[in-house]
């Protein structure tokens, strides 16, 4: 691809990770609102069901990303994002119509059928973007899906003010078809790397069986779960959390203070991202997972044992510096990996995990919230990013071995041919 159409490309695909991330972003100021205003349920159930109308969302997301990497490789990315793009929208718009808990449940549960938009955005970015620009170009991506994560929660706090939660459900719908209208103008997609009919050769298990064979990809799977379990987790805990906080400004509204909180972290990582993208591209992306992950097990303790609002920010501001330094490392690993022809098929393995993490974070987040309270939780949430941690060791012990290894088998190639 050219270097024009590639700049072009990657500009549409910001455009789109923008739009998508911000309408992710206004449900979680949006849904306390809907859950208050339904009168179904209160007190200990609120978390409960936060977390299981947040779950819903990944469960059909874990279970559709298989089928739609399939898909991906066999008739093209572009059509998988329209599907899921316009599908998503039409859903999103239906939302509004929810009075019951249960029937908003149901309806994320359908959203989430139609995942295949930002995922593949990202696998366009990192098979298209040059190998020494791997690292830059995902954290650039990341930083716009923060930037519309840090627009997001504001927007839908700004929305409260002015419309009951229900009614502000179709703009979310109209961001995700604008995304979708930018996917159908102005992204192109290369020619596969295989014939369409050699993506359907193969099973489900025969595709698992390779993948799973391909080290250290299981790691990495084990890693990407890890980490959006206690990141996504902790969205649907973070309003019960900044409401039990002391020492709040009390020159600033609760909904306004809750999307603040939220929106510092994409803050960091809005300016942190493209940075650290570089520093991956330099010094490899194993290094910067492993700080990463062990700086936000230290930041979840710290969190477990304070009520401080400003401790809290602090605190938050400073997992968006690790979360800069995680998900996109994670991902330029991945694309080393990556056999020709299962480039999508690989993507959706790496996501299904995510979307694993990110359906049991809320799920079980709402449940120890609700027996253990907050510091029960972000203990929790720190043990997951300490096993993160612990695979990112792994990682770089197996990379020390099969170096090793190929260095011996050098020596003794040479040995011989000197003999």
């Amino acid at each position: 691809m050219e270097r024009y159409s590639w700049n072009r490309q990657f500009a549409a695909l910001l455009a789109v990770q923008l739009l998508v991330s911000t309408a992710h972003g206004m449900f979680t100021p949006l849904l306390p609102g809907f859950l208050q205003e339904s009168g179904a349920v209160s007190g200990g159930r609120l978390p409960i069901w936060s977390g299981l109308i947040f779950s819903s969302n990944f469960i059909a997301m874990m279970l559709a990303m298989p089928l739609l990497g399939r898909f991906g490789d066999r008739y093209g990315r572009k059509p998988v994002m329209l599907w899921s793009g316009f599908g998503m929208a039409v859903v999103t718009a239906l939302m509004s119509l929810a009075h019951e808990p249960w029937l908003l449940t149901a309806l994320r549960f359908v959203q989430g059928c139609f995942t295949g938009i930002l995922p593949f955005a990202m696998v366009l970015v990192l098979i298209g973007a040059a190998e020494r620009k791997v690292g830059v170009s995902a954290g650039t991506m990341q930083t716009m899906g923060e930037t519309g994560s840090l627009l997001g929660p504001l927007a839908g706090s700004l929305l409260l003010t002015l419309l009951p939660a229900r009614e502000a459900f179709p703009a979310m719908s109209l961001c995700i078809a604008l995304a979708a209208v930018c996917v159908a103008l102005f992204v192109k997609e290369a020619p596969l790397a295989q014939p369409a009919d050699a993506a359907a050769k193969t099973s489900f298990k025969q595709d698992w069986v390779v993948l799973w064979r391909c080290k250290p990809l299981p790691s990495l799977l084990l890693s990407a779960l890890c980490v959006n379990f206690s990141l996504v987790g902790m969205q649907p805990v973070l309003p019960y959390y900044v409401a039990e906080s002391t020492y709040r400004f009390a020159w600033l509204s609760e909904e306004w203070q809750l999307g603040i909180t939220l929106s510092v972290t994409s803050l960091a990582v809005i300016l942190f991202s493209p940075l650290l993208g570089r520093a991956a591209d330099r010094i490899g992306p194993l290094p910067l997972l492993k700080l990463s992950t062990a700086a936000a097990a230290c930041l979840c303790a710290v969190q477990a044992f304070t009520h401080l609002y400003p401790i809290i920010l602090a605190c938050r501001f400073l997992l968006g510096l690790c979360i800069a330094g995680m998900m996109p490392n994670i991902q330029a690993q991945v694309r080393r990996l990556v056999q020709p022809g299962m480039e999508s098929r690989t993507y959706a393995a790496v996501n299904s995990w995510m979307f694993f993490g990110s359906l049991a974070g809320p799920l079980l987040g709402g449940a120890i919230t609700a027996w253990f309270g907050t510091s029960g939780w972000f203990a929790a949430a720190g043990l997951m990013f300490a096993i993160s941690f612990w695979q990112a060791l792994r990682i770089a012990a197996s990379a020390r071995a099969a170096g090793a290894a190929s260095q011996e088998a050098g020596s003794a190639a040479a040995s011989a041919a000197s003999a």
